[in-house]
């Protein structure tokens, strides 16, 4: 819940929080009762034992952004009912009732398992960890009831909650939610920490890099690239005042949005692109040389000018400005280089790209 608090994006935090909870009911009121009792409350009890593990389950589900199928779930649960009904009314069998109960929560709790090794997008040390120890979980909800059966007998003096054994499996139940606890508020921490880095890193408007993170991550990649084959591609678009004036603010972080999916589109990934602010951005082009650079800024510029954006109902321009880079000593020159080619390439009348120190614009 205190995860849920700091990250009120990530649902499945009440699930799994709901799953501990509905779990802890039942176990806590069975650490009172004697195996007559258990009996009697063995329905209501294995209900929601088995609605914390299909919660628990739904949780690690919504973790991968999936949700599980009701149908497996409610079949599952009314075949665990049916049984602890018949084995606490009919006949009563203790032994019976703990393997029908486990195997059902384990089944419950495996449902999600195909989901968790099929989504492996943020798959760093924790997740793998956090992903087999769920599985972990699930074969030793398997392999309780065997265990009780197979090398503990099951005591039949009416006082099994008073018994070593669920002594022992209270005390692996704790350690193993104390471990998932540990791994969940990892995990939460985590992602908290992932969401500052981006709010940090990206323009809230097209979420692209801001200024910032380009100078971090065109240094990275100019450190590690080739000197003469990287190229700074600057560009404006044209009379956005204008938009802005005729059709609204919003209609012009409109136009601010469509022109960073399209430079996102329309670039490689190694290729960097960022919005410097206002109606400015900026691209760092992996190229074999300059000509190369103005082909790629060609198709930007064609493509930009022959696509329609709504809601302004008319296609857009930009000015654009290129220099090779030759380091990262050189980015703050290149960039101001850039610039100043955009001014050039505006005062040649808009829509085209000029050279830095070029007269004339590249078409």
């Amino acid at each position: 819940m205190a995860g849920w608090n700091s990250l009120r994006r990530q649902r499945y935090l009440l699930w799994i929080a709901a799953g501990y909870i509905l779990t802890c009911i039942p176990l806590a009121a069975q650490s009172l009762m004697n195996d007559r009792q258990m009996a009697s409350w063995a329905v209501a009890t294995g209900a929601l034992y088995c609605s914390g593990a299909w919660a628990i389950a739904q949780g690690f589900a919504a973790r991968s952004g999936d949700r599980l199928p009701v149908r497996p779930a409610v079949l599952i649960t009314a075949l665990v009912l049916a049984a602890l009904f018949h084995f606490s009314r009919a006949e009563d069998s203790l032994a019976m009732r703990t393997l029908s109960l486990n195997i059902g929560m384990a089944l419950l709790l495996a449902l999600p398992l195909p989901r968790l090794f099929r989504s492996r997008h943020d798959d760093n040390l924790l997740e793998r960890v956090l992903r087999y120890s769920y599985v972990v979980l699930v074969l030793y909800s398997l392999a309780r009831p065997m265990m009780v059966l197979g090398f503990s007998p099951v005591p039949s003096s009416g006082e099994l909650s008073r018994s070593g054994l669920w002594l022992w499996m209270l005390a692996i139940n704790l350690l193993l939610n104390l471990w998932f606890v540990f791994l969940l508020l990892g995990s939460v921490v985590q992602g908290l920490m992932e969401r500052l880095r981006h709010e940090r890193n990206h323009d809230p408007l097209t979420q692209l890099l801001n200024r910032r993170a380009f100078f971090e991550v065109a240094n990275a990649q100019l450190a590690t690239g080739h000197p003469q084959r990287w190229a700074v591609l600057a560009c404006d678009v044209d009379h956005f005042k204008r938009i802005n004036d005729t059709w609204g603010h919003a209609a012009g972080d409109h136009v601010l949005r469509h022109m960073g999916t399209l430079l996102s589109g329309m670039v490689r990934p190694h290729d960097v692109v960022a919005r410097f602010g206002g109606e400015e951005f900026v691209l760092l082009l992996r190229c074999q040389d300059i000509d190369m650079a103005q082909s790629i800024a060609e198709r930007i510029r064609t493509t930009l000018a022959t696509t329609p954006c709504s809601p302004i109902n008319e296609t857009l321009t930009a000015s654009f400005g290129l220099t090779l880079v030759a380091g990262p000593k050189d980015l703050s020159a290149a960039l101001e280089r850039a610039d100043q080619a955009v001014y050039q390439a505006k005062n040649k009348g808009r829509n085209r790209v000029v050279r830095a120190g070029a007269l004339e614009p590249i078409t």
